[in-house]
């Protein structure tokens, strides 16, 4: 029997170590994120706050909220307007600012503007996530939305909502891995 050489020794461990390394990159990421203006969700919030009941449509595109600049705002006509308050909601206990809209009709205008930064990252142990006896998901990031409602081009009405962070943990267990995914196509006996 021959033994291997310090040459091959270093060789092994040095391949080891690489994959060792590596293995935190092997597993699979995702993300969902809305190309937005804001790094963060508290940017999002602090040019949300600078915006009163009073602003104009060309003092909110100079803050940050223009609906031709900035990816994934929806543009809501006065009936779509309504509709997010639901029809729990008559007509006397919707917001001054959303009666107005939609005594204005197509003089209404709203933005619903949505912005998110959510990543998941699966970590772990490369063999038990590939051969899937354990997966582990961390989902990190955080979310933003606003509503403006305008009124011939002057804010009257605005609402926010958002995570400022987010951040779980998804674990799947499968004690017979990929056999256990095979229950389904292995024939009953009669």
């Amino acid at each position: 029997m021959t033994h291997p050489t310090l040459q091959q020794l270093k060789a092994g461990a040095a391949l080891a170590l690489v994959v060792g390394l590596s293995a935190c990159t092997v597993l699979p990421s995702s993300g969902n994120i809305t190309a937005s203006p804001w790094a963060d969700y508290h940017s999002a919030k602090a040019a949300f706050d600078r915006i009163d009941t009073n602003t104009t449509k060309e003092a909110l595109v100079i803050l940050g909220f223009d609906p031709e600049k900035v990816p994934n705002t929806r543009l809501l006509n006065y009936v779509d307007v309504v509709n997010l308050f639901g029809s729990s909601f008559n007509h006397e206990a919707l917001p001054e600012g959303v009666k107005r809209c939609v005594k204005a009709r197509d003089a209404c205008q709203g933005y619903l503007i949505r912005s998110q930064n959510i990543k998941n990252q699966r970590d772990g142990n490369v063999a038990s996530d590939l051969f899937g006896f354990k997966k582990r998901t961390t989902t990190r990031g955080w979310e933003f939305s606003a509503t403006l409602v305008l009124v011939n081009n002057t804010v009257t009405y605005k609402l926010w909502n958002g995570t400022p962070s987010i951040e779980s943990t998804s674990r799947e267990s499968n004690p017979l891995g990929p056999m256990q995914s095979l229950s389904g196509l292995i024939p009953k006996p009669f």
